[in-house]
């Protein structure tokens, strides 16, 4: 007698006889075990079978989240969720419905939905989608099937507000070009795009910028260098004429070529024909932190290395070392000066050393005889200085009575002959000392408040340019009294903390910000300003109040359209869970860890998360809409369902409750085989499953157990 083994008896429609009562595994266990073992001693040659696996009906819904775009009111959208069944026997399909969390504007065709799905077939259920404006809309389908380890599949359904018309976006609100050397360029692309169903057009683009200091520019995409192409002639009025079609983009092309390194900012203006948000406001910055942090360069005298003599017909050679911390050694600026006269001027090697060969009696200006002290200063494009200086002694003898090296005794007007640091007109350094003996300690340095504002750099200050200071004290960030347009007048602004901040980009109080507090910055951080016409942020210190913005029924003009709660959301509305609590695998192995999670939809950007579980225990902190939660580790727990719950509460106290379930399993099994034929056995019949197969005998009481235990939530 050949060895079989019995298959589970069928019902009467040629579909799966479904257990409903655990009793029943009681009776069919011992006719499990005993069918098919064969006799002590038939005398019959027992023919090889080829092992066969048949799988039970497995239920797979590829897509758990389907979202939808703006589409204009009243479209109407039919989107197809296949069900497929993957397994071997029917798939019997209890019920599909949209649950009570479902919107009124989504729809099931009830005709789409089958009794039955054979193996290895797929049937596509209809669920029906009509857009509605200005609002979005959520759904949710459950699938009832009688799948044994995934009994109930939930489907979520987000579509986003139709709107009409065009509907203009940037791609960035505030657009940083970080640290730029002077005179470098660097390019950054503006996106400006239309997401209406509308053409969209630009009705005029505008930067706004410091005269002094106009670092920003419109450029042409692609072309080089900036001066080859004038954008206002060459690209504006074709950004004026064509439209930008729905779903398309256009680009503007920003460069930033900073004229010193100091922090400066701008704005792009960008004016749509979007009937929400007619202008977009692109705050524009850069060298905003090199601002802050830029150091001054330094610059030594490395030869001769003291005090020279040269004759008038000689050349006079000199070679020195810069060093900046924020710009590359070739890239600084080194003048030499007699007293106020250029004599030359030289760009250092990308090793640091510059090098002077000037002609003594020759040059222009010529080098008179006598001691003369030379200034060598180098320039950053902060702009910040360093110098050294050297005494050089034309056609005239260096005194014996020089100990100190630097070219001047004491009847030469040297007021330190011990200190080769001090000497007539050396330049002051922030050192404690009178360096060039006019009887003045470290004027002109960061203790000495240069630009006449009553601040220094560095406390304590030691004195002012202006002779109207009660007191003078540290934190100027600027201590330059600028010549900005080159006239031989400084005219550039007082910059000191607590100077009123001004719309000038320039950062007047020295707090790291600039034009905080004016027109030209945003305050509230919600993109926007209130410098463009027609007014965009219409309350800069609230960031939910700015042009296209939810109206909400708050008595406020959120969007800024000079009306109140006008067709108004009501953002009291409870947080809404969408699908239940979704887990990344249904079925769980003991002692393992699976993450959950839920879609919830809300208002309130306070949500608080509480996850509960009767088995298993969650990772601290369970607090998100995201967890991981570790299955018990018992033995007994096989075969049973674990229970996950959370209720998502808003700040009004307002909640919404989900939960899901998991099969917990000894060995995590994807492909069930509970009917296998072998070739024959003997008396230990094994072709049923034995102590070396426990996983099989498990899964068979698994999903036994599971037929009988399933439940509809």
């Amino acid at each position: 007698m050949r060895c079989q083994h019995a298959l589970l008896p069928k019902e009467t429609d040629g579909r799966m006889l479904r257990l409903r009562d655990l009793s029943l595994l009681t009776l069919l266990a011992p006719a499990i075990a005993l069918v098919g073992c064969p006799s002590e001693d038939t005398g019959e040659t027992e023919p090889e079978f080829v092992n066969t696996t048949v799988e039970l009906q497995d239920i797979f819904i590829p897509d758990r989240l389907i979202e939808l775009p703006v589409l204009p009111e009243g479209t109407v959208v039919v989107n197809e969720v296949p069900i497929h069944n993957a397994g071997d026997r029917d798939l019997l399909i209890d019920e599909v419905a949209l649950n009570y969390q479902s919107d009124d504007n989504w729809t099931l065709n009830v005709g789409t939905v089958p009794d039955v799905i054979a193996p290895h077939e797929v049937a596509v259920v209809e669920v029906v989608y009509t857009a509605i404006e200005g609002i979005d809309t959520f759904a949710s389908l459950d699938v009832y099937s009688d799948d044994p380890d995934e009994a109930e599949k939930t489907v979520a359904f987000i579509a986003r507000g139709a709107s009409g018309g065009p509907e203009a976006r940037v791609s960035e609100n505030i657009i940083d070009f970080g640290f730029q050397f002077t005179g470098e360029e660097k390019r950054r692309i503006v996106e400006i795009r239309n997401e209406g169903d509308e053409d969209l057009m630009i009705t005029g683009v505008e930067l706004v910028q410091s005269e002094e200091q106009p670092a920003f520019a419109l450029t042409c995409p692609g072309v080089w260098p900036l001066e080859d192409c004038d954008f206002e002639t060459e690209q504006m009025p074709a950004f004026l004429t064509d439209p930008v079609l729905p779903g398309s983009a256009v680009l503007l092309e920003v460069a930033f070529t900073p004229l010193n390194l100091q922090g400066v900012s701008a704005q792009l203006k960008v004016h749509t024909s979007d009937p929400l948000r007619e202008t977009f406001n692109i705050f524009l910055a850069g060298n905003g932190d090199s601002a802050v942090n830029c150091t001054p360069p330094s610059i030594t005298v490395v030869s001769p290395s003291e005090a020279t003599f040269f004759h008038s017909w000689q050349q006079l050679q000199l070679q020195a070392r810069v060093v900046d911390a924020e710009q590359p050694p070739e890239s600084l600026y080194v003048e030499m000066f007699l007293g106020d006269l250029r004599i030359e001027d030289e760009f250092p090697g990308t090793n640091g050393l510059v090098s002077f060969d000037v002609d003594i009696d020759e040059g222009s200006p010529p080098v008179p005889s006598g001691l003369q002290t030379l200034t060598l200063k180098v320039s950053d494009g902060c702009p910040l200085f360093g110098y050294d200086v050297f005494v050089a002694a034309i056609d005239f003898q260096i005194s014996q009575s020089d100990t100190d090296g630097d070219g001047y005794d004491p009847n030469q007007g040297d007021c330190d002959d011990s200190d080769r640091d001090i000497f007539p007109q050396n330049v002051e350094v922030f050192d404690g000392k009178d360096n060039d003996c006019d009887g003045v300690i470290d004027e002109s340095t960061q203790a000495w408040d240069d630009d006449g504002d009553c601040f220094c750099e560095v406390g304590p200050c030691l004195g002012s340019e202006s002779i109207n200071c009660a007191s003078v004290e540290g934190g100027d960030c600027n201590d330059i009294n600028e010549d900005l347009n080159g006239d031989g007048d400084n005219d550039g602004p007082l910059i000191f903390p607590g100077q009123i901040e001004g719309g000038n980009f320039v950062d007047d109080n020295c707090n790291g910000i600039t034009d905080e507090g004016t027109a030209f910055f945003d305050d509230d951080g919600d993109g926007q300003t209130e410098s463009s016409f027609p007014n965009t942020d219409c309350d800069d210190d609230d960031p939910t109040v700015f042009s296209g913005a939810i109206e909400w029924c708050d008595g406020i003009d959120n969007d800024c359209n000079i009306a109140i709660d006008d067709e108004c959301t009501d953002p009291n509305t409870p947080p809404r869970i969408v699908g239940g609590v979704i887990t990344d695998r249904f079925q769980v192995e003991l002692g393992s860890r699976v993450n959950a999670q839920v879609l919830v939809v809300s208002l309130d950007d306070q949500l608080e998360y509480e996850w509960l579980a009767d088995k298993g225990v969650y990772d601290e902190p369970a607090n998100g809409a995201s967890v991981f939660w570790t299955a018990p580790e018992e033995e007994g727990q096989v075969g049973s369902f674990a229970n996950l719950y959370v209720t998502v509460s808003d700040s009004l106290g307002q909640s919404d409750t989900a939960f899901g379930d998991v099969l917990l399993s000894r060995d995590i099994l994807v492909d069930y085989a509970p009917v296998v034929t072998q070739p024959g056995g003997g008396a230990n019949c094994s072709a049923l499953p034995t102590k070396s197969s426990p996983s099989a005998w498990a899964l068979l009481l698994g999903v036994l157990g599971l037929a009988a235990i399933r439940r509809r939530l």
